[in-house]
């Protein structure tokens, strides 16, 4: 719902197409990793940041048609893993000192 908000109220087609592909993308890897209990929720996060940026980058060589932009995803796995390590630290915050609130 963000994404699309966000996309309505700010950007265009493309802002949308882009977003969205790295929304779902990011949504499957970390649905998946998180069912493997294998991961923390620092590391569900990192993949996440860092499916999302690969999910725009696919977006953007299927647009261009060109493989170069791929190059690019070298930055944005560092992008990815540092806002994801951020987000993945307060959602596990969140998560200890929520666990035994009652709704």
């Amino acid at each position: 719902m963000r994404v699309l908000t966000v996309a309505l109220l700010f950007g265009n087609l493309m802002t949308l197409s882009y977003s969205i592909a790295g929304a779902i993308l990011s949504i499957i890897i970390m649905v998946l990793l998180k069912k493997t209990n294998l991961f923390s929720t620092v590391g569900v996060s990192i993949a996440g940041g860092v499916a999302h940026n690969l999910g725009q980058i696919l977006v953007a060589i299927a647009i261009t048609s060109t493989l170069e932009i791929g190059y690019y995803m070298i930055f944005l796995c560092i992008s990815g893993v540092l806002s994801g390590t951020l987000i993945g630290m307060l959602g596990a915050l969140v998560l200890k000192y929520t666990k035994n609130l009652k709704g």
